[in-house]
This record gives structure tokens, C-alpha cells and sequence, in this order.
């Protein structure tokens, strides 16, 4: 149980010292208030179970005292000269407690404890069940006189069909000073963040009174008011000539024969939407308090009724303005409600997903998205409502209804008219043509970075022949090393056109001619460096290829035999026969007798990354799997007959000889 807070209000800090010291080992805590204004702040919008206000420093007391709960335990903390020192003196009840200073505490706990006990006077203020005194009955069990139900009766009936506020307060005002009972009546509004009553006027010139401002609340200035809007209960005052200035037109409502106020709020389920104020001529019998209460009962179900109504429409206009710019937008749109679930849909969201608008409606937002898209987008919505951002994007994949998976661009917002969050908004964007390109352009950089790498590889084997040609052309002199030496300088010249073509195009085979196996395979091996090896032709055959790229092709396997088989004798190329029953070949096989590929990197020779010596294996191998690929044909790498390497490739298309 939390312990009872009691505001301390004062000016003075040693007197504040003195109270929060003789309170130190009380079951209390101490609250303090410098100014009235700040204490009226306090009892306004804080829980406080007892006041002691020093004398010496808030010059308005009674309007204090006035302002505070007539339940709560009011104490006035005098100073005095005398031996006693200091004097706490409780205001709110029959008799008045005169104690010490050091029997502050015990004054003070034992007026909380007390609360309002016996001691506790009937006040003027009914308590909001409605108890009256002197008899002990209840007013709202009495029944009205009948001119006062037929009161009550004509302001229901008229309020059934109202529709605003200005409605409410012309019917309470006409109805209620209709009669001899009430002099005037009005209505304000209480605006929280301005702290102020502000009267609606259905009717400017149906009063004299200068309606027209507000009334501040918090500074005291309006101590009836503040009471019946912190207390939720109807507050009656009765007027006399000294007493104008503590209610709203006092002095004005005396001069004209009131002698009783009445503040009742109106407020339904926990929300204040006004307070009620009725000067009546005569003192307000307990009948005419329980018909002011039932009047104003009324008028706040009513008040409550057309706030719902109001806060509902905005949610529709809310709701229907996304659902015309769902479906006028051309990409894929949907609303969520707070649970996740599809409100709405527009066509192009229909379209994609291939569901139907009624498959989609009411169904959870998982019908569409995984559930990793549907937490990320749940951070991005709590996100959002923390920081009050408008909206955030999000990568998402959407699955149809044929079960394929749709990548998406969502810019999801939230919906939260006055401050309640409703649901989310979604626009789809297919990134599907975005992804294909960001995937084709990653992977032509990749080309484009080996390029370097790729030239230098390629030329090193012509560039090879070519100094050894000239090398001998020096020694002997013999012309026919001459035209072998320009023979490997064409290649190399060959080689970079090829190369800046491909960068330029992005493209490993052009256009495509009938070749014979053979013959290319003779040129290319003319372009290695092949040592003592030979080279074997097991059968030819005729394919459709771009010449210079495949002339690339097999001067990279034959090299690779070369340079990496080290006990190679021999490479065979020949027709890629089908199984046993078919005649037809299928492609072409590359193979040696040397020492083979290690198997643990058969499945990764291919890769540009792959190496297994200084010179770079994988760099030729990745151009033979990228002119095949560009061909439209399949290569793998496997083992020959005698333990060598083997690649086989299979085409898709082929000349007869």
C-alpha cells in the first residue's frame, strides 16, 4: 500500500525545513508547493490525502482552502511567538486542533486516519452517491415533483436526436431557465491543455453575461469549478453580498437575486467533456440537486455518444481515403488492422498474388509473407510509433497462390489518428527486374575484375611462343621461325580484340558458325606451349560455335593439361557419344593422362578463385566454363580412363559431317 502524500505549501524554505523535519518519521510522504498556484496544480492532477499550508506565506488561504477536497485533512500552520513556537490548525472541521510543532505529525497522521470520519461535518458539496442530509435518505431514490420530472423528461426526449454540443447546451439553458426555478444556465468545455472552461455558445445573445471568455483553473480564481472537475460530483454554493468573487459571475449573479450556484460536470465512463453551471434564486432543495444531477446525466451520455460517433467517422474518412488511394494506385497496396489482419486490398496487390480479394480479406497477414518479414515489419511499426516517423521500407518477399516467391519493396506507414493506433498501410513495389539487374551487373563487375588477371594469362602462352620462335630466328637465321613468330603475335593481338570485345558486351560467344572439332583443335594446340605431349583426334565432328571463343576454350584445357598434369603425354578430344542405344553424339570431351584433378576440388574447379599452383588454375578453367556457358552448353570435370582429367561438354546443338 503506497503511503499518504501530504502537500506542504510555502514560500518559506525554513518553514518547509521545520514541517518535512517533524514529518521525517511519520508513515508519510512529503509533498511540496511553493506557490497557490502550484498547490492548485497538484490537487488538480496528483493524489493528495492532506494539506498544511503556512499562513505566514500564502496570502489567499480561504480561496486554498476553498479549492481543496472537503475529505481531505486541511491543516494551517501559524507561527507564534509564544512558548509553543508553532500552531497547526485543522480548518475543515466542527472544531479547530490546536497542537505544538512537535505534535505536528501526530496531528496530521491522526487527521488522515480520521478522514471523514464523525467528526467530519455534512459540507455543503454533495458526494457524488448522492447522499443528502438530515433524514438519511438518498436522494436519487426520492421521487421528483412532478414539475421537475417533467424537467427531466423534456430534456431527454429533446437531447435523443442532438448531434453536437451546441445542441446539448441550447437544450439545457432553454429547458432549465424555462421555469422560476433557475435564473441562467450555461455550458463550457474544459480544455486540459489550456487549463481553462470554455462556455459553448449555441446562442450568443440569449445572456447578457460575458460568456464569450474562458475561466482559468488552477489559479483559484475559480475554486467551485476546479472542485466539481477534480471530484467528478456536483458542487453547491450558496451566495451571499461577501461571497461573489468565489464563483463565476458571482457578483453579477447576486445583484440579479441568485442565491444558489451549482457546478456539475459532465463526464460518462472516466472522460470529462464539460461542466454545467446553474444560479438558481433560492436555495437548491435536495429535489432540485437530484434533478440538476439527472439532467446533466443525461447530457453526458448524450456528449459521450457524439464523441464516439465523431472519433468513429474520422476512423472511416481515415480508412476510406487509404482504400481510394489502394485502389487507384499501380502498385500493390493493403491495410492492416492492429492485429495484423487484411482490410484491404487494391487490384494490382490481387493481381500478383493470384488470390482473389475475398481469398484475402480477413485472412492474417501470413497468407503472404514469411514469418521473418512479418517480425521485421513489426519492429518497423513499433519503431514507428516511438518515434513518430510517417514511414519505413522494408525488403520483403511476397508467395503467390501458385506457391512462387515475388521479391518487394514495402513502404509500410502507420495509422493512428488521435494518437490510437489503428493499423498499417503497405505499398508493394516488384523489385524482380531491380534484383535481375543488380544480379547481372554484380556479376559483369566480377568479369570485368578478373579481366586483368584473364589477359595476362591468356597471353602468356603466344607471348611464350613467340620469344622462343625468336629466339631460334636469331641463332639460325631461318625465315620460317620469322612467320611462327608473327603467327603467335597475331594470336596475342587476337586474344586482347577478344577480350575488350567480351568487356565491351558482356557476351563470351557471338555469332556462331559450323566448325570442324578437328581442325580448331590442331590451331589451338599450335598456340600452347605443349612440350613433348601430343595431341590425339579421336573422331571429328562438325558444331555450331563462335571460333574465336572456342579456339579460347580449348587452348585454356589444353593448357591445363599441360601446365598441371606434369606427367602428361597425351590429350584426346573426340565426339561425346550417347548411352549405348543412341547413335547421336551429345558434345565434345577434352582428356589427359596426367595426374588428374584432386576430387576434393572437382566441384569448385570451375571457380576463379580456385587455385591448386602459382599460375593460377582456376583463372583458365573459369574461362572454359564461361565460353561454354555463353554457348548455351554444360561442362563437368571428371576423370579419364587413365586418371587424367576429362571435361565433357554437352551441346544443344550440332552438325552432321
Amino acid at each position: 500500500m503506497s503511503r499518504p502524500r501530504v502537500l506542504c505549501v510555502s514560500s518559506d524554505r525554513s518553514t518547509r525545513a521545520s514541517i518535512t523535519l517533524s514529518l521525517t518519521d511519520a508513515p508519510v510522504n512529503v509533498i511540496i508547493a511553493h506557490r497557490f498556484v502550484d498547490a492548485v496544480d497538484r490537487l488538480n492532477h496528483e493524489p493528495i490525502d492532506a494539506v498544511v499550508i503556512d499562513a505566514r506565506t500564502i496570502a489567499n488561504v480561504a480561496a486554498l482552502v476553498d479549492t481543496v477536497d472537503a475529505a481531505t485533512p486541511t491543516f494551517v500552520y501559524q507561527e507564534t511567538d509564544g512558548e509553543t513556537g508553532a500552531v497547526l490548525t485543522r480548518v475543515n472541521t466542527r472544531a479547530a486542533d490546536s497542537d505544538s510543532e512537535t505534535e505536528l505529525a501526530t496531528t496530521i497522521t491522526e487527521g488522515i486516519a480520521a478522514g471523514t470520519g464523525a467528526e467530519m461535518p455534512t459540507p455543503i458539496e454533495d458526494d457524488a452517491d448522492g447522499t443528502a442530509a438530515g433524514d438519511g435518505t438518498v436522494a436519487a431514490d426520492r421521487e421528483l415533483p412532478d414539475d421537475l420530472e417533467r424537467l427531466v423528461s423534456r430534456v431527454r426526449s429533446r437531447l435523443i436526436d442532438a448531434t453536437s454540443p451546441l445542441t446539448v447546451e441550447r437544450v439545457l439553458r432553454e429547458e432549465l431557465t424555462g421555469g422560476d426555478r433557475f435564473a441562467v444556465a450555461w455550458i463550457g468545455e474544459y480544455d486540459r491543455g489550456e487549463r481553462a472552461v470554455i462556455p459553448w455558445l449555441s446562442d450568443p445573445e440569449a445572456t447578457e453575461w460575458p460568456l464569450q471568455r474562458p475561466f482559468g483553473i488552477g489559479t483559484g480564481d475559480h475554486p467551485l469549478l476546479e472542485r466539481a472537475i477534480r471530484t467528478r460530483t456536483l458542487q453547491v454554493r450558496q451566495c451571499d453580498e461577501g461571497d461573489g468573487a468565489a464563483v463565476p459571475f458571482g457578483e453579477r449573479a447576486i445583484e440579479q437575486g441568485v442565491r444558489s450556484i451549482a457546478v456539475v460536470p459532465l463526464a460518462a465512463n472516466g472522460d470529462l467533456y464539460g461542466v454545467a453551471v446553474i444560479y438558481a434564486r433560492d436555495p437548491l432543495s435536495e429535489h432540485e440537486r437530484e434533478a440538476v444531477r439527472a439532467v446533466a446525466e443525461a447530457a453526458s451520455h448524450v456528449l459521450e455518444t457524439i464523441a464516439v460517433r465523431g472519433r468513429l467517422e474520422q476512423r472511416e474518412r481515415t480508412l476510406h481515403r487509404y482504400e481510394r488511394l489502394v485502389e487507384t494506385a499501380g502498385d500493390g497496396m493493403y491495410v492492416l488492422d492492429d492485429a495484423g489482419h487484411i482490410m484491404t486490398v487494391n487490384d494490382a496487390l490481387v493481381e500478383m498474388t493470384g488470390y482473389s480479394r475475398e481469398g484475402l480479406l480477413g485472412e492474417h497477414a501470413s497468407i503472404l509473407f514469411n514469418r521473418e518479414d512479418i517480425e521485421a515489419g513489426e519492429v518497423i511499426i513499433r519503431s514507428l510509433l516511438e518515434s513518430g516517423e510517417r514511414t519505413d521500407t522494408l525488403e520483403m518477399t511476397v508467395e503467390t497462390k501458385a506457391g512462387e516467391t515475388i521479391p518487394f519493396e514495402a513502404q509500410i506507414a502507420v495509422l493512428v489518428p488521435d494518437g490510437e493506433f489503428l493499423g498499417s498501410v503497405g505499398v508493394l513495389r516488384d523489385v524482380t527486374e531491380r534484383k535481375r539487374q543488380q544480379r547481372k551487373l554484380r556479376e559483369r563487375n566480377e568479369r570485368l575484375d578478373a579481366f586483368a588477371r584473364i589477359v595476362s594469362h591468356d597471353l602468356r602462352n603466344p607471348l611464350g611462343v613467340a620469344q622462343g620462335y625468336l629466339d631460334l630466328l636469331e641463332e639460325t637465321g631461318d625465315a620460317k621461325y620469322a612467320e611462327k613468330t608473327r603467327n603467335g603475335l597475331e594470336r596475342m593481338e587476337s586474344i586482347i580484340e577478344d577480350v575488350l570485345a567480351i568487356a565491351r558486351e558482356g557476351e563470351w560467344a557471338a555469332d556462331t558458325d559450323p566448325v570442324d572439332l578437328e581442325s580448331i583443335a590442331r590451331e589451338a594446340w599450335d598456340h600452347v606451349s605443349t612440350a613433348e605431349a601430343t595431341l590425339s583426334v579421336a573422331e571429328t565432328m562438325t558444331i555450331a560455335a563462335d571460333r574465336s571463343r572456342l579456339l579460347r576454350l580449348l587452348e585454356n584445357c589444353f593448357r591445363n593439361s599441360i601446365e598441371h598434369g606434369e606427367t602428361t603425354e597425351t590429350v584426346r578430344i573426340g565426339p561425346l557419344k550417347g548411352d549405348e542405344r543412341a547413335e547421336a553424339t551429345r558434345g565434345f570431351f577434352v582428356e589427359d593422362d596426367g595426374e588428374g584433378l584432386p576430387a576434393e576440388i572437382r566441384d569448385e574447379i570451375f571457380d576463379p578463385s580456385a587455385s591448386t599452383s602459382t599460375e593460377g588454375l582456376g583463372i583458365g578453367l573459369w574461362i572454359v566454363r564461361e565460353v561454354a556457358t555463353g554457348h548455351g552448353w554444360s561442362v563437368v570435370a571428371t576423370e579419364s580412363d587413365t586418371g587424367g582429367a576429362r571435361f565433357e561438354f554437352e551441346i544443344d546443338a550440332q552438325f552432321s559431317d
